[in-house]
């Protein structure tokens, strides 16, 4: 998805997340929390069930879509919880355009393709990170974990370990 097309949804996004919030926080879900509570004492201890509500976009073209916001209730015992099963919309640099997706999805052909790092090759298109793709470090935050920090000079992060492949990646 290119940037100036996500950047279009994300305020949808955000709205859509705090409304969902709100009506979960102030009761208005009660009773479907009530219903899980009640399927989820029928069934086995191994067991668990959700109510997922998604924000995806689909693209006729590629015939894919990307899922952009996942939130719901779930629960395996007791009190359903609010969850959320977002990932990280990560940038990436394809052909020379910025896009971006969230981490698990080819920028690309918007297909299936989890851990770039390991998994250099999108198995649906073909797209090869370090060739046609590359990540865009352009806020230093570490493309494994997503939680320490990696700079040009420091290619390392303090919170992983993982060292950036200079030849996988654009410093934006």
């Amino acid at each position: 998805m290119k940037q100036s097309e996500f950047r279009q949804l994300e305020p949808t996004v955000d709205d859509i997340q705090d409304i969902i919030d709100e009506m979960i926080n102030t009761g208005h879900f009660r009773e479907i929390q009530k219903l899980l509570t009640e399927a989820i004492g029928e069934l086995p201890d191994s067991y668990s069930v959700s109510l997922n509500i998604d924000f995806s976009v689909f693209d006729n073209e590629r015939e894919k879509g990307i899922k952009l916001l996942q939130t719901g209730l779930t629960t395996s015992e007791g009190e359903p919880y609010q969850h959320s099963a977002d990932t990280a919309p990560l940038k990436y640099m394809v052909d020379g355009e910025m896009c971006i997706v969230p981490e698990e999805f080819c920028p690309n052909c918007w297909g299936e393709w989890q851990f770039k790092f390991k998994h250099t090759t999108c198995h649906e298109c073909g797209y090869e990170l370090g060739k046609q793709v590359k990540y865009l470090l352009d806020d230093d935050t570490c493309p494994y974990c997503l939680e320490g920090e990696v700079t040009i000079n420091n290619p390392v992060c303090e919170h992983c370990g993982e060292k950036v492949d200079p030849s996988k990646v654009v410093w934006g």
